[in-house]
């Protein structure tokens, strides 16, 4: 039988040159195991329905006629119309019936797969491959579905037929559109493989490149514990490797960068055939330490190196570690599709005519930076969107998803409202599945569908909309608390203090800067009852019992026993509890608790003599606690789905747990310290509108209800009391100023009303709504008034705590309302904004400025504008035509120069970007950066780690809790630094390799290191630490020798480890000759010399360094000028006193004479000579006055080599000239 006609193929049957039977995915699989495990990489063996068993099956059941029908009706413009034919489509495929053929086919290939590994009914992976999918063009990668741990041939069958269904996801559907695939032409093939037992062990992804900057010469590794699908979906935060390729091939062990992950879960299989996976938590060892060996990263980047070999590209691999026989797998290989399209040898610059009269219409947030110019067409409603033209500016208050058509044709975008405001990634946002938080949200929302409460903005209804988009920045943050008295400052949140929020100005909802907000003393908008996702069946007597046992029980599993059990004296109050419990058991599980006696115990309260007793109630069954552990995990998903019923049933349950009702102060109290547990009480009030707060005491949180308390009533069996009707306050408050204060005239019940709105109170809406709206009957107001009060919505004083430093911080994009709830740490839900037009903007490359507040004003329909993004974070937008133009920079046209340009790199984390910038190597890499933002702890802190941990000081304490929280996954905390050091330096060496990278040993000032954590106990206060005890000074001092050590450890793994010997190191500050002795003798007995083939440069930054210039280069091999401090001390001048500043420069007489100096005495000397310094770039007639003297190289800031080096090329070519002159 011909291949083509064949049903299934094995993987030693296929290769890339039969993706159009077996897919991208199948064929890769196959490729590798026949060419590539011979040479080492295991690849788990399998087969692959093929094309041919896909169309057999269509066919089979006319699906081709019905799909060719469905898609009829298919506007892939319309979102609607997309998920329509996708969910027709998905349902006609589930009708299909498999044919006797290709079931038998499909049982022998998995009857022959579970022979050759010894068992009846293997485990296997069933992967959807696309025949379009993985090729370099084109990729599906995540739009179809994976099925891990599927035993059996039945679940085999399902998976087949969930893979074919999954190739009409709405995703798949709109991809196929956008790179114009017929849906109903193209098939696929479905790969079944081996399970690897990485549920035992640990998997990952790998990509032979840098993925955000496109570097070719790096493997990244990214590795978890449990099934591959957590790391690929981006489910858990992994720990992260860098290892060299180059440097890899000569046999050194590169691992340049091990960043070590939180790994908070784990996917494992499970004994259920329909969810056949669950995820647990890791354990705290687990999470702390690094998942793969060294010896693993190291073959796992051999692996990539040899598929990338074999494939001629760049690749994105699936790895899988198995736990059983610790064996590695590739499982998974596809060409990287994102950095392998981006033409890296072109830059862009964007520059307006400094010179042209500009006239500012509107100003405000830029994205990206372009410029773009046209005719304003001002649009207020989406409405009349079909009014826009394309090449015209859009100009409108604020866009959402209906707005793309317009903003895709758009020159340039203009809104009122939006900005790049965000979040601290640890805040908690609810979804249809939960709290999570919004970094996870982030990280998630791309390849899994995540809705989200938002709020309509007409009529105040909540509803649950679904996360198009997420992104994530660096910002300087606030942290602000609410509560309704203003008092407490505990019910915190941190976000940028731009964002905006929900409030209400005269009643009319809006949306205003947090900022704002606190400067005007308003309120922020919260809810008290949220909507269900979704319908979903939730036993009533499960929830009570759930309820009970998370509160007042425990359950315990192991690998062969369980069991559940609750603890109660069997008091008469108490009975009725005891009763419903065993009820609930016996209706939900079949099963009796059984009651065990326990021992009386005696002590002591506060000195009297306390006696007591109580019952176990167990049940002893593995099933049923494993059960209990599962449901614990979805109470939250339960309590948000179920009916009210059941909720009720939960709450009294928990109630009767661990919960007290006091009727003097009208509250019911829940202690809870489990969090989850909070979370799903919060919910549950949510969700029956119950009004609620939280106190903390140490790690126990005391929910207390405050209202609803004869509902409750009604479903508690130990917990009742006595109700009072009267409340002394209302529940649902609301701002007076905001609502009342244009129409308090009239509205100005018996004269009490007025001082609410004096002194800015909160008013119960009950009041409102009962004495205010009757004296407004008929009036616009009152129907404001009726809608706000009716609604779900409350407010809540807003106060400022803290401003907070630069960190990382996430916003999405949520469908329709433009806004999404977010949550305090007490969980009170907030309504926050988010800007669409931001992100659309960024992802079109469309010139965008947003948060303008006036543009719709300021801008008129058929005006003439320029909207700039080019002057950074501020973008403006110019009356007319501005001339502009854009520099494209060809950067493997640039020519050549004799003088070698070199870049000054600080951040590792830069260097692979940097790298593609035309350059001769790294003039100047700062160890300062790596110290301060990545290691952050004095290295004499953890040098003397042992005594601060053995200490019982308190200080000491607090700093041990420090060290331990930033040097996790390292028991000896000198290594820590040793690594983050090398490894920071190594990748600036690896980014540049073969070229010359020069090292700065740490420069720190004194003030520098007692920033650091532990550094006020080693460091002294200095009245000018400029030219105090820093540089070569401190490497042989007593104080700092042993630190300086580390450095030099650093160093020779960097070069002897991971084999990248084009880094040579430099000197800082060394005052005299004798220092410079001193410090090589350090740098020889630790293993570091100048005859190993070592470069030791030192700065010429001092005078004393050029005046006795020959001596110097006796010991070193060369100088770099350092023309901040050598300028600073030429001239007697503090740089860091304005003042002074601007008495010279680097250009006054006195400077350049020792700049000359010295320029002479290295070339004499035939030794390196260099200068690092913004002067080049800055001054180009310094620039030329070097070159005129023959400086061998100049190292910029990255920003300024390209312009440098072609004014440096020019300057040469008129030397040369006028040599050619001279000699004529």
């Amino acid at each position: 039988m011909e291949k083509a006609e064949k049903n299934i193929l094995w993987f030693n049957e296929v290769g890339m040159a039969d993706v159009p039977l077996v897919g991208g995915k199948n064929g890769s699989l196959g490729e590798m195991y026949t060419n590539l495990t011979s040479k080492g990489v295991n690849v788990p063996y399998g087969f692959a329905a093929t094309s041919t068993f896909y169309w057999k099956f269509i066919k089979a059941n006319k699906l081709d006629k019905d799909l060719s029908e469905i898609f009829k009706n298919l506007n892939p413009k319309n979102l609607q119309s997309v998920r329509a034919v996708g969910k027709a489509a998905r349902e006609k495929i589930g009708t299909g019936i498999f044919a006797e053929e290709l079931k038998k086919d499909l049982f022998e290939a998995y009857a022959e797969l579970s022979k050759k590994y010894n068992v009846e009914n293997t485990d296997v992976a069933v992967r959807t491959s696309g025949v379009a999918e993985d090729n370099p063009d084109a990729s599906f990668a995540g739009q179809f579905e994976t099925f891990l741990n599927i035993t059996g041939k039945e679940s085999l069958l399902r998976a087949v037929k969930n893979c074919f269904i999954s190739f009409f996801t709405d995703r798949a559907i709109v991809y196929r559109e956008q790179v114009k695939i017929d849906h109903l032409s193209v098939a696929l093939s479905v790969g079944v493989q081996k399970m690897v037992r990485s549920d035992l062990g640990t998997s990952g992804v790998m990509f032979s490149c840098e993925t955000e900057s496109g570097f070719g010469d790096v493997v990244l590794i990214n590795a978890s514990y449990g099934l591959g699908e957590n790391v690929v979906k981006g489910r858990v935060d992994p720990d992260q490797f860098y290892v060299f390729e180059t440097t890899l091939k000569k046999g050194f062990s590169p691992i340049l960068e091990k960043t070590l992950g939180t790994k908070l879960v784990k996917l494992i299989y499970t004994a259920n055939p329909k969810n056949p996976t669950k995820d647990i938590a890791t354990t705290k060892k687990e999470r702390e330490n690094f998942c793969i060996s060294d010896k693993d990263i190291l073959a796992l980047a051999k692996w990539s190196v040899i598929v990338e070999d074999h494939y001629k590209k760049s690749m994105d691999m699936e790895w899988a570690e198995d736990g059983k026989t610790g064996e590695l797998f590739i499982v998974q290989a596809r060409p990287e599709t994102v950095q392998s399209k981006k033409n890296l040898s072109v830059l862009e610059e964007y520059i307006i005519n400094a010179a042209a009269k500009k006239i500012v219409l509107a100003e405000g947030m830029s994205v990206g930076s372009k410029i773009g110019q046209g005719t304003a067409k001002v649009i207020m409603s989406v409405k009349d969107i079909e009014k826009f033209k394309e090449g015209e500016v859009l100009v409108t208050d604020m866009t959402d998803p209906d707005w793309v058509p317009a903003m895709k044709i758009a020159k340039a975008i203009v809104t009122n409202r939006g900005g790049r405001t965000c979040f601290d990634g640890d805040t908690k946002i609810l979804t249809d599945v939960g709290f999570i938080t919004i970094k996870k949200i982030v990280e998630e929302c791309e390849n899994k569908e995540i809705k989200v409460l938002s709020v309509d903005e007409d009529n105040f209804n909540l509803e649950w909309k679904k996360v198009l988009n997420g992104f994530q920045k660096e910002s300087e943050v606030v942290k602000t608390a609410v509560s309704q008295t203003g008092r407490m400052l505990d019910n915190e949140f941190i976000s940028t203090k731009d964002h905006k929020f929900f409030t209400f100005n005269n009643r009319k909802g809006v949306f205003k800067e947090l900022d704002d907000i606190l400067k005007d003393r308003e309120f922020l908008t919260s809810v008290s009852k949220i909507p269900s996702p979704d319908n979903k069946k939730f036993n009533r007597e499960l929830a009570y019992l759930m309820g009970g046992i998370i509160t007042d029980g425990s359950v315990y599993v192991s690998e062969t026993h369980g069991e559940v059990q609750f603890i109660q004296k069997p008091t008469a109050g108490k009975k009725q509890f005891i009763k419903k419990m065993a009820v609930c058991m016996k209706n939900c599980f079949g099963y009796d608790f059984r009651k065990f006696e326990k021992k009386t115990s005696n002590g002591k309260i506060r000195g009297k003599n306390v006696v007591g007793s109580a019952n176990a109630y167990r049940c002893y069954s593995k099933d049923i606690a494993s059960k209990f552990k599962e449901l614990e995990k979805e109470i939250t998903q339960n309590i948000l789905c179920g009916s009210d019923e059941a909720v009720y049933n939960f709450l009294a349950g928990v109630i009767d747990g661990d919960g007290t009702y006091n009727k003097n102060n009208k509250k019911i109290n829940i202690f809870c310290s489990e969090e989850f547990l909070l979370e799903a009480i919060v919910v549950s009030c949510l969700k029956l509108k119950i009004a609620f707060q939280i106190t903390k005491n140490r790690n126990i949180h005391n929910v207390q209800l405050l209202d609803k308390f004869s509902e409750i009533f009604k479903y508690t069996q130990r917990v009742k009391g006595e109700i009072l009707e009267r409340q002394k306050f209302g529940i649902n408050l609301f701002s007076s100023k905001q609502l009342l204060s244009d129409i308090i005239e009239r509205v100005n019940f018996m004269g009490r009303i007025k001082p609410y709105v004096e002194n800015n109170l909160l008013i119960d809406g009950n009041k409102i709504k009962n004495n205010l709206i009757p004296m407004i009957a008929g009036q616009l107001e009152n129907h404001e008034l009726t809608k706000i009060v009716e609604s779900d919505l409350k407010m809540y004083r807003v106060n400022f705590v803290e401003n907070l430093a630069k960190q990382k911080v996430y916003d999405i994009e949520v469908e329709d309302n433009h806004n999404y709830l977010v949550f305090t740490s007490k969980l009170t839900p907030l309504i926050a904004h988010n800007c669409h037009a931001a992100i659309v903007g960024r992802e079109l490359g469309v010139p965008t400025i947003v948060g303008t507040a006036m543009g719709t004003k300021k801008i008129k329909t058929g005006r003439k504008i320029t909207v700039s993004c080019a002057g950074g974070e501020a973008g403006a937008v110019y009356d007319g035509i501005i001339p502009f133009e854009i520099k494209k920079t060809d950067i493997l046209n640039i020519k050549e120069t004799k003088t070698k340009i070199t870049m000054n790199v600080g951040e590792p984390s830069n260097a692979f970007n940097l790298s593609f910038i035309p350059n001769d190597g790294v003039g100047l890499a700062r160890e300062e950066f790596i110290i301060a933002n990545d290691i952050k702890i004095h290295p004499n802190a953890l040098i003397n780690y042992p005594a601060i941990a053995g200490s019982r000081s308190g200080r000491d304490k607090i700093l041990k809790n420090k060290i331990d929280a930033l040097t996790l996954g390292y028991q000896d905390k000198t290594q820590f630094y040793i690594d983050k050091l090398a490894g920071g330096i190594g990748k600036i060496g690896a980014a540049f390799y073969p070229k010359q990278v020069i090292v700065r040993f740490s420069d720190f000032k004194t003030n520098e290191y007692r920033s650091l954590v532990g550094g006020d106990l080693y460091e002294m206060k200095e009245e000018n630490p400029m030219i105090g005890f820093r540089g070569a000074s401190r490497y042989y001092n007593p104080k700092f020798k042993d630190a300086f050590v580390l450095e030099l450890k650093a160093i020779k793994k960097v070069r002897e480890e991971f084999g990248l010997d084009n880094v040579v190191v430099m000197v800082p500050f060394c005052r005299t000759v004798e220092e410079g002795k001193k410090v090589l003798e350090i740098m020889k007995e630790n293993g570091l010399s100048q005859k190993s083939g070592l470069k030791v440069y030192v700065m010429c930054e001092i005078p004393a360094n050029v005046i006795l210039a020959e001596k110097f280069l006796e010991i070193f091999d060369g100088f770099s000028i350092g023309s901040n401090d050598l300028t600073q001390l030429t001239l007697g001048l503090d740089r860091d006193n304005s003042e002074i500043a601007g008495v010279g420069n680097e250009k006054d007489e006195a400077v350049k004479e020792l700049i000359e100096e010295a320029i002479k005495v290295c070339q004499n000397n035939n030794k390196y000579i260099g200068i690092c310094g913004q002067a080049p770039s800055d001054f180009p007639d310094f620039a030329q006055f070097l070159v005129e003297l023959g400086i061998e190289s100049m190292s910029l800031n990255p920003d300024s080599v390209i312009k440098t080096k072609i004014a440096i090329a020019e300057t040469e070519k008129n030397l040369e000239n006028k040599k050619s002159e001279n000699k004529s």
